[in-house]
């Protein structure tokens, strides 16, 4: 292959998906990963809180409603942080993942890729009048396919909404 040359249409769609492959996974690991730390501070966080609160309610039976009863308000706080964490890494989790990128933009980009060169084929040919080799069938039969894939397109187009979410 020289320098010169493009890469196919083909090979440039399947480019386009995987960068809309990749950039969904991206989001997903990261929402995982996010996820995960808040669990990780969740879970440390009740063991410090279990930790203070242990020794707060030992020190808070031993004295009585003394300087322990600072610690108690420590552990009650490591505590209070510890299962908001718990709370939202689970609710992170259990949300549904997002859906995996449809290849609707590469679609469209196919479509075009190929129906441009058979257009402009079948429009050289007539100019140049190389259809006069070609019989009677095969010229209406060009004409019904090239009909066929305008008003696909128009068909396509037009039955589409703008202000729609597409899938």
């Amino acid at each position: 292959m020289g320098a010169h040359t493009r890469p196919s249409s083909l090979s440039l769609i399947l480019r386009s998906y995987l960068a809309d492959l990749r950039q969904w996974i991206g989001h997903l690991a990261t929402g995982y990963a996010l996820a995960c730390g808040l669990m990780l501070v969740g879970a440390v966080s009740l063991l410090i809180a279990t930790g203070v609160a242990v020794a707060a309610g030992f020190h808070a039976l031993e004295v009585r409603y003394g300087i322990w009863i600072g610690y108690a308000v420590v552990g009650g706080a490591f505590l209070l942080l510890g299962l908001a964490g718990l709370v939202a890494g689970r609710m992170l989790l259990a949300r549904p993942p997002p859906a995996v990128p449809r290849p609707s933009r590469q679609a469209d980009m196919l479509k075009r890729s190929i129906a441009v060169p058979v257009a402009a084929r079948l429009i050289a040919i007539s100019r140049t009048g190389a259809t006069a080799r070609a019989d009677v069938t095969t010229r209406a039969l060009a004409a019904g396919a090239a009909v066929m894939l305008v008003g696909w397109f128009a068909g396509s187009r037009l039955g589409r909404r703008h202000d729609a979410v597409q899938d």
